[in-house]
């Protein structure tokens, strides 16, 4: 899902609950061998997550191949309701409950805690297909495949199912009026769609999709065909009809009939899983700056209300002066809104109290590598990237299953070059 244009009143009233005279939440941070996950919620509900998380990995694994050999684990954060999402990701429309973001800044899922186990698979399923290579699928792929996967069930011994049909979804299609099916195929995702409903349809309608070329070998070895039409420019009505055959009109004739059908689903055995989890309990500063910490590495600086978030986070940094969290937050606020040497004071000083802190690490080297990048004399450049490039190294050393230091790798590399 791609965000809308970002509500800034809506972000202002909804940084208030994070004034110092809101009680404070106990945050922990959950790593196994796929995944951190924070949470604020219970240290037994953020380990049956993670579980689930590692064991969904294994049968993506099981039926893909290639999973294993990822070695960047993915940041997830539960959230306590709505609310809460939308201070790390202002602007979602209603009956939205989770996110998933995919760019060279940042990569996470962030979703609302105690919501059905179909919303965090769905969400990773997005990651998923985002770490597939460098195609571009279209919405209602990306949609219908976190769908198809989401009502996956895996046990601790390894017996694992997939595919089977979302009751809700069926119940959707059967009483509800569908979306036209050009609509559909021409969606970049549902946050185009303009009604709740009609959100729900499209969900409902990929899912119908999915399910049904999934179920047969000829209309999968199409899709790739498909797909590839369309990253190259091709109307996606066009492609469909040039390469399955048939009109918008008689698709939906044909999913109609799928969902009133015997619905098929696979079943696996796998090895059993038990996954390593190491839980830790974060400092009171996350309870302040952490959502909004999410908020501020978006990719579109200039679409969020940067006073607003800077002035929260200028706020916590005082209330936790010592706190490399804080501080951290504080300094990326300060790079993007405020004052560039308040942010390398900040960051110096986080750095100084925790010596790996990996974004710390990476906001010094992009302080760097954009001097180096400004600076007219040769042997200023070469030591503001020689500076980027030790910074970089460290992040590299403290945590190597980080998607962002890989990004930033290759972000400093490109630099170098020019």
């Amino acid at each position: 899902m791609s965000l809308p244009s970002i509500h800034r009143l809506s972000l202002a009233l909804l940084l208030l609950a994070l004034t110092p005279a809101t009680a404070l939440a106990e945050w922990r941070r959950a790593e196994s061998q796929h995944f951190v996950v924070y949470s604020d919620g219970s240290e037994r509900n953020l380990r049956e997550y993670t579980a689930k998380l590692e064991r969904f990995d294994a049968l993506l694994t099981a039926r893909f191949g290639g999973a294993q050999a990822e070695a960047r684990r993915l940041p997830v954060y539960l959230v306590s309701d709505a609310r809460a999402l939308r201070v790390a990701v202002p602007g979602l429309p209603t009956g939205i409950a989770g996110y998933y973001s995919s760019n060279d800044l940042d990569t996470f899922a962030v979703l609302v805690r105690g919501e059905s186990d179909d919303l965090l698979l769905h969400e990773y399923s997005h990651h998923v297909m985002a770490r597939a290579g460098d195609m571009q699928y279209p919405g209602w792929f990306r949609e219908g495949f976190a769908e198809y996967f989401a009502t996956a069930t895996v046990t601790e011994r390894g017996a694992a199912s997939f595919g089977l049909p979302d009751r809700g979804r069926l119940y959707a299609l059967a009483q509800n009026s569908w979306l036209p099916m050009n609509a559909v195929l021409r969606a970049d995702g549902s946050l185009g769609i303009d009604s709740a409903t009609g959100r729900g349809m499209y969900y409902a309608q990929s899912w119908a999709l999915t399910h049904w070329l999934l179920s047969d070998a000829t209309r999968i070895r199409s899709l790739s065909a498909y797909v590839t039409a369309v990253n190259r420019g091709q109307d996606p009505v066009e492609a469909w009809q040039a390469i399955y055959s048939m009109t918008p009109e008689q698709l939906t004739a044909q999913l109609r009939a799928h969902v009133r059908g015997r619905l098929g689903y696979a079943k696996l055995d796998m090895p059993p899983i038990d996954p390593v989890i190491t839980v830790t309990t974060l400092s009171p500063a996350a309870d302040v700056v952490l959502l909004p910490m999410i908020n501020a590495r978006s990719r579109t600086p200039d679409q969020i209300d940067g006073p607003a978030l800077l002035a929260t986070l200028q706020a916590g940094a005082a209330r936790f002066p010592d706190d490399p969290l804080a501080l951290v937050g504080l300094g990326r606020a300060e790079t993007r809104w405020g004052d560039p040497a308040a942010a390398e004071a900040a960051l110096t000083r986080a750095l100084e109290l925790q010596q790996d802190n990996v974004e710390g690490l990476l906001l010094m080297a992009d302080i760097a590598i954009e001097r180096g990048s400004d600076a007219s004399d040769p042997a200023e450049r070469t030591r503001q990237f020689d500076l980027a490039q030790g910074y970089l190294g460290r992040a590299l050393e403290a945590d190597p299953t980080d998607n962002r230091v890989h990004s930033a790798r290759n972000r400093f590399r490109r630099y170098a070059r020019d």
